[in-house]
């Protein structure tokens, strides 16, 4: 199978011209992208500083309480005098299990590390389940200068944070939060040579992140135009096969997308979290300029979905439709000046009491034209973290073209997205917490209950007597898709269908989700098995796809052309990639990726298809593969950890044909999660995969091949 470049693609990143200038400077390509990165920022905002890596050593007992109680590292400040040694890599530490360690250097986080010292850090890798928790890690990074200089960073944690530059203690918060990466701006004052960063992190529960940015930025646009050359001139890893174009949108524009969708035209729509709704002219320019944004609307109540509708009163032939917190609006622009002209309730039947928790998604439509929206629980804190004290919250509703409201399923937590999938019906994504054990895409089934138990007071569905306190709790509907947290995936938001017939690459009819937090694009191949009592089940498998995105990835949309928009976000949730929001999107380049495209349960194991003919002999070899399997817990817990871990034992392994082979397997558990490792497989060119892991969600085991 073959793929065809888009003809504005294949002219963006094949154009040669005799000089390119970003930022007024001449651009020169050096031997490396690295080389090349670090020397342009030189010239465009000054030079002078260069950072080294992260080293890291930890964790110890710990907490945010305890956040000046110093442990074994920090009683060498004097080492991290501005031109001391740093941290002593040969002393030994006692971490919070009793082991020794010593301070490592850490890999670099996807999208970070780059030359302006932008770093995100997820500060659970590497550590055992029981080290999550009432413990903090140390951080240090040196920073070498040619002259001395004063440094604006922006820094943040989840959840304690304690830092030095030099030995001199900067910041000092000990608070319990979320990550927000901007949640401290300070002045690094430097000398010349060598400089040292100290950081310590605690953690209460929850998240346990670090993130830094030096103040130093280029402006936007040069930004922008650095980026999709140096993506050009370096082709390399994910972005060989899926470019990313981000837009230069003026930095006086809060784009903190909540809603996005495609006119006719093909022109992006974007709602705001702050309430505003733009229509955006120019969007579609390679390489990527500054385009036109049209205040379609504004002073909605943070809208977290747009839907572009046929709507022949309008003078251009569309309205858009948005879920503001209290209701379903269709704004109207009578016109065609692009101002919406009159703002109509479609729907306000659903409930809310003001906690700033009670987010409502949506709308998306199903094929008969009924508009959905999923309405998030409360943040109420008592015996679970989330809850609901009036009817609708946790639930998933549909209304009809009168305005009419049925509420279709319920236990739903932090349902963020929701779509139409073609034959199957609508689906919703659900992010970690109590009654969630991880990252969750789920079937929304008329009448089915999804496991968080805080809106059964109000669940109606047996009989006519509301379900009271010692019932029991319905049957719950097992999601199709669980991502595993951390490793796929932090805070699981919008999905698209690849419906583009090869535009987007080898992965037709497969799904796209974005993650909000680890600013990544994540892929899914749904399989659909037939279980021992007749039933079919719909699950599948998850894959990495892309990262290096410059906010959490919140909204996505697929074009005409094959593009994938992505609309982006971070405000309040925290996120990766150094912008607090923006649009990008994602176009394939017509190189194809060496990629597991699916995997497919069978009654003796699981059949794995690849993207490109492999190589039979490392395709044959038991040893390069691995696998392992694991449950999680149903409880009022945030999360829950890998339960009953277990490697798997791959039998025998029978080639299909020239991309495919059978793992025999024995074993196989319903209700797991089995993690297929194909690291030492090849294609039959000899290139290793991009993306060699994939975890299959095995909800039922299947009796027989569909």
């Amino acid at each position: 199978m073959s793929y065809e470049l888009g003809s504005a693609l294949v002219a963006a990143l094949l154009l040669a011209t005799d000089e390119v200038r970003i930022g007024g400077v001449a651009y020169e390509r050096l031997a490396t992208r690295a080389a090349t990165e670090s020397a342009m920022r030189a010239k465009l905002v000054g030079g002078g500083v260069e950072w080294g890596p992260w080293s890291c050593v930890g964790p110890f007992e710990s907490a945010t309480a305890r956040l000046a109680e110093p442990c074994s590292p920090e009683l060498e400040l004097d080492r991290f005098a501005a031109g001391g040694p740093g941290p002593d890599r040969q002393q030994d530490h006692v971490d919070s299990l009793g082991r020794v360690v010593r301070w490592r250097e850490l890999p670099a986080e996807p999208g970070s590390g780059g030359a302006d010292g932008f770093s995100t850090i997820d500060l659970k890798r590497g550590l055992l389940p029981r080290q999550h928790d009432f413990v903090c890690r140390y951080l240090h990074r040196t920073l070498t200068c040619s002259a001395p200089r004063t440094l604006e960073i922006r820094v943040g944690s989840d959840d304690g944070l304690r830092l030095w530059c030099n030995g001199e203690l900067l910041i000092d918060a000990a608070v319990v939060r979320a990550l927000d990466p901007a949640a401290h701006t300070v002045q690094l004052r430097l000398e010349q040579g060598v400089n040292h960063l100290l950081a310590k992190v605690t953690q209460d529960m929850g998240g346990f992140e670090f993130a830094l940015s030096a103040g130093v930025e280029l402006p936007r646009a040069a930004q922008v135009a650095l980026d999709w050359q140096l993506q050009r001139d370096f082709p390399e890893g994910e972005a060989a096969a899926y470019a990313i174009a981000s837009l230069p949108i003026a930095e006086s524009v809060a784009l903190e997308v909540g809603g996005l969708d495609l006119l006719p035209d093909g022109r992006p729509v974007v709602c705001t979290r702050r309430g505003d709704l733009f229509v955006i002219d120019g969007a579609e320019a390679l390489p990527p300029r500054e385009p036109t944004l049209h205040l379609f609307a504004s002073g909605l109540h943070e809208p977290l979905g747009v839907a572009v509708r046929p709507d022949p009163r309008a003078r251009l032939g569309w309205s858009l439709v948005v879920a503001q917190r209290g209701e379903l609006t269709r704004l109207l622009d009578v016109d065609g000046d692009l101002v919406a002209d009159r703002y109509e309730t479609v729907c306000d039947e659903w409930q809310l009491t003001g906690n700033y928790h009670e987010y409502a998604f949506g709308p998306r439509y199903d094929d008969a034209g009924n508009a959905w929206v999923t309405l998030n629980l409360g943040h109420t804190g008592g015996d679970t973290v989330m809850g609901a004290t009036v009817p609708t919250r946790g639930t998933a509703v549909r209304i009809d073209a009168a305005g009419a409201m049925t509420v279709m399923a319920d236990g739903l937590r932090s349902p963020d997205a929701l779509g139409w999938l073609p034959g199957l019906g609508m689906a919703y994504t659900d992010n970690q917490g109590d009654y969630v054990a991880t990252n969750k895409l789920a079937l929304l089934l008329p009448g089915s209950f999804h496991g968080h138990q805080a809106s059964l007071p109000f669940h109606r569905r047996v009989g006519e007597r509301a379900w009271q306190k010692g019932d029991p709790a319905p049957a719950r509907q097992e999601p199709a898709i669980w991502f595993p947290y951390g490793k796929l995936g932090q805070s699981v938001a919008d999905f698209a269908v690849d419906e583009t017939g090869g535009k987007f690459g080898p992965f037709t009819g497969q799904l796209f989700v974005g993650d909000q937090m680890q600013a990544i694009v994540m892929r899914v191949a749904f399989d659909t098995v037939v279980a021992a009592d007749g039933a079919r089940v719909v699950q599948g498998a998850c894959f990495p796809f892309r990262a290096g995105f410059k906010s959490g990835v919140h909204r996505l949309k697929f074009a005409a052309d094959g593009t994938l928009w992505c609309g982006l976000t971070d405000r309040g949730w925290g996120s990766r990639g150094g912008w607090r929001d923006g649009l990008e999107r994602v176009q394939f380049t017509g190189r194809t990726p060496f990629e597991i495209a699916a995997i497919r349960a069978r009654p003796d194991g699981f059949v794995v298809e690849f993207t490109a003919p492999i190589d039979a002999a490392s395709a044959l070899d038991t040893k390069s593969w691995q696998s392992s399997a694991w449950g999680y817990h149903y409880h009022p817990d945030y999360g829950s950890p890998e339960v009953g871990t277990h490697a798997l034992p791959i039998g025998a392994i029978e080639r299909l044909d020239e991309r495919a082979v059978l793992l025999r397997m024995t074993g196989l558990e319903p209700r797991t999660v089995v993690e297929l490792g194909a690291a030492g497989v090849r294609s039959a060119g000899g290139a290793p995969l991009l993306h060699p892991t994939g975890w299959y969600t095995l909800q039922e085991l299947s009796a027989r091949s569909e």
